[in-house]
Formats: structure tokens, C-alpha cells, sequence
């Protein structure tokens, strides 16, 4: 079934086709996803009198190639506006499946654990993303990406103790009921970092690093890269990333001991960084990243093993379209910098 409406593109009319993917992990409350699904056919129905596609994914990285074929099936002079319906995870195989076509545009349909690329707009800019009316027709805008070897990121790359965090919950999530997973989120969480806190190998990991070619090697138990600075449904460990201003944001957590770690975690989640001294906070477009031992990698919730990774900001590499209105929050002011102006700590 395809969606065929019509978008006037500086003054030339363009076809448009819609191109819905689902992740079911993302509704596990019984019917919640047949609901939405009823009201994307309302929606369709009443608004524009058309049909449209969707494709249910049945296993991580399943949409990427579904999508490939889907939008080269369809005539390049048209717009393929592709939809991830679910969390950060389903996002993330949408951009993989639509990077390499210029005719596509992605959005985030959010109903999934954390939605943190949605949140880069606002705490409230969920319940616009979920009103399919608005979205049929929403601007859209470049939104830069990360180039991270054979995959593409939106929000960011954490190598280290947060990849490992993430592979602890990850379990805990597959094995739990939606209800409960939202409800005691933070502290899934923190019992997994707890567990990571443990691991020697990677709290006193070594890596050697280039950043737009300046070295940067040490020991680490944690180099986060942001192009957002949401993170986890709740923290904000870098508030001054923006997903479109042609830089990525990189924090390299130094190691200073187990319990110099368990102290400033929080305020890290905070976006309070600048309050230690053991976070060293850099800008750049490129980063190289190698090590001789296993890297646990974290890329936007997704998790990978690797010896060495090459990070590339590709600045306005895709088109993201959003409710009209919505626009990128301003977290900045939320830093501990910013309200208090003051520096120091471990």
C-alpha cells in the first residue's frame, strides 16, 4: 500500500509517499499497538483519503533493510517520508535504512523507553511527535549525523562505562514489563552502573585518541560523543550539544578511582561536568579512537565490541521533519557552569 500526497517544493508540486516502521517491543501495555495503527489508518483515511506502508519490525536491524528497498523502489524526483514508531532504537535503524538516499526524510513517532532525540526538543514535544496530522506535513530541516564505520548515529557514541551500563539494561528491559521498566527506569540504571563500576578492565581503560588531530590518548572509564545532550529518558550529560551546528561535543572522563567515580556520576547525568575536574570537554568533527583491549561501544542505545572506531560529523546529513513550531530546546542553561558560574572539584 502506498501514501501518495502532494508537496509543493519552491513552487514545483512534488509526489510524497509514507513509509511507517514499527518496533512492537516498543508496546508491550496489550493493544496499545494496534490502537495507534487504527489511527494512522484514521488519519490517512480522513485527512487524505489514501493508504500507506507499514512495516513491522521483527528483529533489531530488520527495517534497514526493508527501507533500502522501499525507497529505491520509489522514483527518485519523490519525497519517502520515513517514520520510526517506538524508542531511539527503531530510530536508529530508520536513519541506517535512509542515509543514502537525498529523496528521504525521518521522524520519531515516540513511544518507546528513553525517546531521547525527541527530547532534544523540549520535555513536552512528545505528545507533537504522536499526533500523526501534524507530522504528515511537518517541515523539515538538516540534522548533522555521526559517521561511526559501517553505521550512522543521531544522538551520540559513549565508549566505555556507559556502553557497558547500557548492555546490563538492555537485559533487564527485554525481561520486564513496559509498566515497570518506565517506572523504575533510574534505578535499572543505577544498579547497572554499579555493576560496571566493578569492572577494573574498563574503569581504567587505555586508548589511544585523536580529535581533529590532536592527541588525546590516556586512561579512561568513559569518552562520551554527543550530538544531543539527552541521554537515559531522565540525564543530561552534555547540555550544550546541538544536533545542527556542524560540531560534535566530546566529554573524556578521566580516571581517579572507584569512589571519585560514584561521587560525580550524578552531577555528570546532571549536565554538571564542568563541576569536576576530572571531565575534560572538547569540540571537534572527526575522532579517532583505538585500544588494545575489547571497547564496550554505546551508539544511541545500540551496543557494539570494537578495537578501534573513527567518529565523523557529517553536518546536516540527513532531513528531519518535526511539528511545526517545534523547535531544539535550549539546555544550556541547565549546566552547572551556567547557573553558577563557578569551576573546581576533583
Amino acid at each position: 500500500m502506498l501514501s501518495l500526497t502532494k508537496w509543493t517544493i519552491f513552487g514545483m508540486n512534488t509526489t510524497m509517499r509514507h513509509f511507517f516502521v514499527v518496533n512492537p517491543q516498543s508496546f508491550r501495555i496489550p493493544g496499545l499497538m494496534q490502537k495507534i495503527l487504527m489511527d494512522f489508518e484514521s488519519c490517512f483515511s480522513q485527512e487524505r483519503g489514501t493508504d500507506y506502508k507499514i512495516h513491522i519490525s521483527r528483529y533489531s536491524r530488520d527495517a534497514i533493510a526493508a527501507i533500502h528497498r522501499y525507497i529505491s523502489s520509489c522514483p527518485k524526483d519523490e519525497i519517502v517520508r520515513v517514520y520510526a514508531v517506538g524508542g531511539d532504537g527503531i530510530l536508529f535503524d530508520c536513519l541506517n535504512g535512509m542515509v543514502d538516499f537525498p529523496n528521504a526524510e525521518l521522524t520519531s513517532v515516540p513511544y518507546g523507553n528513553t525517546n531521547d532525540f525527541v527530547r532534544i526538543f523540549g520535555p513536552a514535544a512528545i505528545p507533537a511527535f504522536r499526533d500523526i496530522k501534524n507530522l504528515i506535513n511537518a517541515p523539515s530541516r538538516p540534522v548533522d549525523i555521526i559517521h561511526c564505520g559501517s553505521n550512522y548515529a543521531l544522538i551520540e557514541v559513549c565508549i566505555g562505562m556507559i556502553g557497558q551500563v547500557v548492555i546490563h539494561a538492555n537485559k533487564v528491559f527485554r525481561r520486564t514489563s513496559m509498566e515497570w521498566v518506565r517506572r523504575f527506569m533510574p534505578h535499572i540504571y543505577t544498579v547497572s552502573g554499579l555493576r560496571a563500576l566493578m569492572n577494573d578492565e574498563v574503569m581504567k581503560q587505555r586508548y589511544t585518541v585523536s580529535i581533529d588531530g590532536e592527541d588525546m590518548s590516556g586512561t579512561y572509564f568513559n569518552i562520551h560523543v554527543s550530538n544531543g545532550p539527552c541521554n537515559g529518558r531522565t540525564m543530561l550529560p552534555c547540555p550544550y550539544a546541538v544536533p545542527d551546528d556542524g560540531l560534535l561535543d566530546v566529554i573524556f572522563a578521566n580516571a581517579k578511582g572507584k569512589l571519585n567515580v560514584a561521587r560525580v556520576i550524578g552531577d555528570y547525568n546532571k549536565g554538571w561536568f564542568e563541576k569536576h575536574k576530572i571531565f575534560n570537554y572538547k569540540r571537534c568533527r572527526v575522532i579517532e579512537i583505538k585500544s588494545a583491549v575489547l571497547m564496550y561501544v554505546q551508539i544511541d542505545g545500540e551496543t557494539f565490541f570494537a578495537q578501534e572506531l573513527k567518529l565523523i560529523l557529517i553536518p546536516g546529513g540527513i532531513k528531519f521533519f518535526a511539528p511545526e513550531g517545534v523547535e531544539f530546546a535550549d539546555y544550556s542553561q541547565m549546566t552547572y557552569k551556567g547557573r553558577t558560574g563557578r569551576k573546581g572539584g576533583i
